[in-house]
């Protein structure tokens, strides 16, 4: 005859077995004294006499079971610990857990178990990490935008300025009236072309060489500025359109107050492949003492934003009788034919 002890037992056992939660009862020592069914399907044990006695923290991947050993140690000094652990699973799929232990005592107040309960949070998980995911990337988006309308307004307030100064430097290159006209037009319908660059849609992606070619062409200062060696790279539209900002707001600056503000300046631009972005090197030699600059304006610090791609950062350094500046934008992988950076 079944005894009630043994009859609750069974009860209990079914009981537990019909819980969504996984459920582990382990020993002080951390060994594995039951699991109900649902645990067992979730660690992907057949049967229970597989791991029985053996410690819980081995059904675990190694980087997590530090998280398990401390929890299992506050339940032996009474305290109830709660995390979330992800799971890579054998198996089945990957799943996160959201985990519980807590001491377990007997009439006499001595601790005899840990219960364990862990619940299947995976899609919780999921739809929290994409969230995160769609708020980086409209954060990104958001930071972008607000950077490129700040770049042209900035462009716009120096508008004319860029103009005047490009005016200059024909006359110095002009012999008649006529022929200054004749030059400062096209440089005026090469500045408009400059903006459909920013813009412009292709099927196909545009060379580092060709985009440094239009945007320079488009300048009004491109003859005055000499390019080096250019590695053969594909650029997306994004990074064409970061090029023309960066090189538009280095010309600017270099025609106020740069190499491009008379006759004895030389600019210089090479480029290298770095990983896969193209580092460019913009270096000017005024031919004349340039004093360092109080503070950095704002156009310099965002162009160090503008010119910085991950690990690598863009930057600005001067020297005697001008300034350098290093700038990274990403590249297409080769045989890309989209232009998405």
């Amino acid at each position: 005859m079944t005894s009630f002890a043994d009859e609750s037992q069974v009860v209990l056992a079914a009981i537990l077995d019909q819980s969504q939660d996984c459920i582990l009862l382990l020993s002080p020592d951390g060994d594995l004294e039951y699991m109900n069914k649902n645990a067992r399907t979730a660690l992907e044990i057949e049967e229970f006499e597989q791991v029985a006695g053996n410690p819980w923290v081995d059904l675990w991947p190694e980087d997590t079971r530090k998280t398990f050993t401390d929890s299992h140690a506050k339940a032996l000094r009474g305290h109830r610990s709660r995390f979330e652990v992800f799971s890579p699973g054998k198996v089945a799929e990957p799943h996160w857990w959201d985990v519980v232990a807590a001491p377990v005592y007997d009439s006499t107040k001595n601790l005899v178990h840990v219960l364990v309960t862990m619940r299947d949070v995976t899609d919780y998980m999921n739809r929290r990490l994409n969230d995160q995911i769609r708020r980086e990337e409209a954060e990104r988006e958001a930071g972008f935008a607000e950077t490129v309308a700040r770049e042209m307004r900035h462009r716009l307030k120096n508008q004319l300025a860029v103009v005047g100064s490009v005016a200059k430097l024909l006359a110095r290159h002009s012999e008649t009236a006529a022929e200054m006209s004749e030059k400062f037009e096209s440089k005026l319908m090469a500045l408009a072309r400059a903006q459909d660059l920013l813009t412009v849609h292709r099927d196909e992606p545009i060379t580092a060489e060709e985009a440094l070619s239009q945007v320079l062409g488009a300048s009004g200062a491109g003859e005055a500025i000499e390019v080096l060696h250019v590695p053969d790279a594909r650029l997306g539209d994004d990074a064409v359109q970061q090029l023309a900002l960066i090189l538009g707001e280095l010309q600017t600056n270099s025609l106020k107050y740069g190499a491009l503000r008379d006759e004895k300046g030389r600019i210089t631009l090479s480029g290298e492949m770095q990983g896969r972005s193209l580092r460019l090197q913009w270096h000017e030699e005024c031919g004349r003492d340039v004093p360092l600059p109080e503070r950095v304006g704002s156009g310099l610090k965002l162009l160090e934003r503008l010119g910085s791609t991950g690990d690598a950062k863009g930057q600005t350094e001067w020297h005697r009788s001008g300034l350098t500046t290093t700038f990274y934008l990403r590249t297409l992988p080769k045989g890309a034919i989209g232009t998405a950076a």
